[in-house]
């Protein structure tokens, strides 16, 4: 299941968001200067990610918190005046979305429980099924533990950030991009894969339901 999701897609997510930023950065700079050649780079994945929304027509919970955080990000960039603050944004943005992850789970509304609502009514689940059976245990607490593993992301990824942006600063946008790209997929990885054990769970509290049905 894990190489099914990867497959295509992943490639295709690493031309967009690493490759095409990095050369557009690098042939770009001379001519444009380190902001506007830093700010063209994320036009790309803008794009793509706008045209992957309106594709899988992810007008849900899912899809317009990826668009709302698009546009934040986007927001950010375009007011800022240089190419260093464009670079500290994404460590302001991971601590906003450290925050927002965090008061989803102390207020019992982990985002992974809404996440999972709106794969399962991609698949035929009805929402209003999905919605009572998620928040029963033990599934309650996988995705306030996939949840609680958003934060630790976008937490490592912050710190990772700041340590990198002292460290190379604008002139090391090339490696800062790389490294945080390459830790990102990691952690993407590790998600997927916490997600689709919850999927077996859930897969196989169905079987035991319908076994249990006859005897009862």
């Amino acid at each position: 299941m894990l190489k099914n999701i990867f497959n295509g897609r992943t490639l295709l997510d690493l031309i967009i968001y690493l490759l095409v930023p990095l050369l557009i950065w690098n042939t770009c700079r001379i001519v444009l200067g380190d902001y506007l050649a830093m700010l063209l780079s994320t036009v790309p994945g803008v794009i793509y990610t706008i045209l992957t929304f309106i594709k899988e027509k992810q007008y849900s919970v899912t899809g317009l918190f990826i668009l709302a955080t698009m546009i934040i990000g986007s927001t950010m960039d375009i007011y800022s005046r240089t190419a260093h603050q464009m670079l500290w944004n994404y460590v302001y943005l991971n601590i906003g979305l450290v925050t927002f992850w965090c008061l989803t789970m102390l207020t019992g509304k982990p985002m992974a429980l809404y996440f999972f609502i709106d794969y399962a009514f991609l698949h035929g689940v009805p929402k209003t099924h999905t919605r009572v059976l998620y928040r029963q245990m033990p599934y309650f607490r996988y995705f306030m533990l996939l949840t609680g593993f958003l934060a630790f992301r976008d937490l490592s990824d912050t710190f990772l950030r700041i340590f990198l942006i002292h460290h190379y600063d604008v002139q090391g946008f090339n490696t800062i991009k790389v490294i945080t790209q390459v830790w990102n997929t990691i952690t993407t990885i590790m998600f997927v894969y916490g997600i689709i054990l919850i999927i077996k769970k859930i897969q196989l509290h169905k079987k035991t339901s319908l076994q249990e049905v006859p005897g009862s």
